[in-house]
């Protein structure tokens, strides 16, 4: 029997299930998570409404930038948060990534109308936001055998539709309770204020598997039976965490034709992403711009050089051997850029994670706009629409798992889930036809969430499924870097999304349903499109067994 099917066909007697309340935990921390970043959506219409008529007198487009510069400091922090998170350990981590997202999510209501002071804060609450995913599947990955890792993250990613869910209740109560000039500002202050009575249950209940005193031997030998990490490489990944060095201006060792060529690629991805920032000032003055744009090319310039210099030294570093044959004098390293496997988790979540955004963030609005919906007929259906995320949430994780019980390898168990979940999207492109009230009457309403729901749920689902490959492929050490790494992709594909959002509205102001259309298509089409790159990238399973 394969390593893989082991935890699906034996379950020691008396073994306790302790690893689902740290599941437990990790989906309240979810629910926060996304509890404060939702908070804005409900905003919109009184930002946008005329200064004259009590409001902030934003645009569609200013909306679009501040959730944006959001998404794009989320984004970015991810890779460093992950890296961070990896080295310090995910008690710590998570702990301190809600703890700086919680206090700049109050600190949301004290900055005013100004558009750039909401960029300022929201960037530092996305930077607080950005360690939540990598600690969590790193704890999965610690805590879960991998047939039940899915599940494991299904259950847990469901807090993000619980958080929308309470803040699509929550948010226009406090407006209609306390008004709107006090409403958005208790908003922010008591969502972000409830986050801190989950760090007393973090630090009573969690430890790492290995010092965790109220885990059974039985449960603990469950949980590691699929492991292929030896003794030697947990003990390395322990020591790695006690030293936290960094590498990419080294130009001492070695690197891999793939490790410099990925390295060279999130360089573009990320000269791209500034760029993009950057566009959201039309108002940045010069010389700040040539700083800017002068500092990214003198950091992007040394990085590669470093990598260079290090491939260079590995294609000339031969020496003779006793034997008169010629070997390379130290193994490149070619760190977790250089393999398909990170790539294929790259463009997953590039080209997915930003429907979600869109989901999240415009989902009010168009209900306010197709359907002429006030911000307290929204409350009901935006509920609705994350309520029924959570059934995809939960049981597109546990897809794979009835397919491994059935002998399906693990990879391929998980790709063919995969592929069957982005089938279910393509029924977002009829969203615009169902929602015709000049056709359907007071139905299209009903009619047209009901489909997005099925988008909805569909994303939570390819999202549980997503995660997991991370740690069916790489080694537990590695996990929250390659998490970090794909939350950036994600992160920049929801710019683009946020944006596209904003512009296509502003373009149609007129005629809204015709920007929303072309938003639908691109919801509907982007998994299948993902799934195909993810297989040309990854068609077989490959764990990473050398990083």
């Amino acid at each position: 029997m394969s390593t893989e099917n082991i935890s699906t066909s034996l379950r020691p007697s008396g073994m306790t299930r302790y690893r689902w309340i740290i599941c437990g935990l990790l989906f309240f921390s979810t629910t926060f998570n996304y509890l404060d970043r939702q908070v804005i959506s409900y905003l919109k219409e009184f930002f946008c409404t005329p200064t004259t008529a009590g409001g902030f007198g934003w645009t569609n487009s200013d909306y679009a930038n501040v959730t944006a510069v959001f998404t794009a400091f989320y984004a970015t922090m991810t890779i460093l948060a992950g890296v961070i998170i990896d080295k310090i350990g995910t008690k710590i981590g998570l702990a301190l990534s809600l703890t700086v997202w919680s206090l700049f999510g109050i600190a949301n209501a004290f900055v005013g109308s100004l558009t750039a002071a909401h960029m300022v804060i929201r960037s530092l609450f996305g930077i607080g936001e950005a360690g939540n995913f990598p600690a969590s599947i790193k704890t999965v990955a610690e805590w879960f055998p991998k047939s039940e890792r899915a599940l494991a993250t299904g259950i847990f990613n469901s807090g993000s539709n619980v958080g929308a869910m309470i803040a699509a209740l929550f948010v226009p109560w406090c407006l209609i309770h306390f008004g709107d000039e006090h409403g958005w500002k208790m908003a922010f202050i008591l969502t972000g204020a409830v986050g801190f009575f989950w760090l007393i249950f973090w630090f009573w209940l969690y430890n790492p598997p290995g010092k965790e005193k109220r885990l059974s031997k039985a449960e603990y030998d469950y949980i590691n039976a699929d492991q292929e990490e030896t003794k030697e490489q947990v003990a390395g990944d322990d020591r790695s965490g006690k030293k936290f060095s960094l590498t990419l201006f080294s130009f001492s060792g070695r690197m891999s034709l793939a490790g410099c060529i990925g390295l060279h690629v999130m360089i573009l991805f990320l000269g791209l992403f500034i760029y993009f920032i950057s566009t959201m000032f039309p108002s940045l003055d010069r010389t700040v711009a040539i700083a800017l744009y002068g500092t990214t090319g003198a950091i992007a310039l040394l990085a590669s050089l470093s990598a260079l210099t290090r491939r260079w030294h590995d294609i000339l570093a031969i020496r003779e051997t006793a034997a008169g044959s010629y070997s390379r004098q130290d193994a490149p390293r070619t760190g977790v850029l250089g393999y398909r496997q990170t790539w294929a988790f790259f463009f997953g979540k590039f080209m997915t994670d930003g429907i979600w955004w869109f989901y999240l963030f415009w989902l009010p609005d168009y209900l306010k706009k197709q359907f002429g919906m006030t911000k307290h007929e929204v409350m009901i259906p935006t509920f609705i629409v994350y309520g029924v995320a959570i059934v995809g949430s939960i049981y597109g994780g546990s897809i794979p798992l009835t397919l491994m019980k059935r002998g399906m390898p693990t990879y391929q168990a998980r790709m063919t889930a995969m592929f069957l979940i982005a089938l279910c999207p393509l029924s977002v492109l009829t969203t615009q036809y169902f929602a015709n009230v000049s056709h359907f009457g007071h139905l299209a309403s009903i009619f047209a969430i009901a489909i997005i729901c099925i988008g909805a749920a569909a994303h939570q689902a390819w999202s549980a499924n997503l995660f997991t490959t991370v740690s069916d492929m790489f080694p537990k050490k590695s996990v929250g870097s390659v998490t970090g790494i794909g939350a950036m992709a994600g992160g920049l594909g929801g710019v683009i999304i946020l944006k596209l959002s904003g512009t296509l509205t502003d373009t149609f102001k007129e005629n809204p349903q015709h920007a929303y259309f072309i938003m639908f298509v691109i919801c509907a089409l982007s998994y299948l499109t993902a799934w195909g790159i993810m297989k040309i990238l990854v068609p077989r399973h490959q764990p990473i067994t050398d990083l």
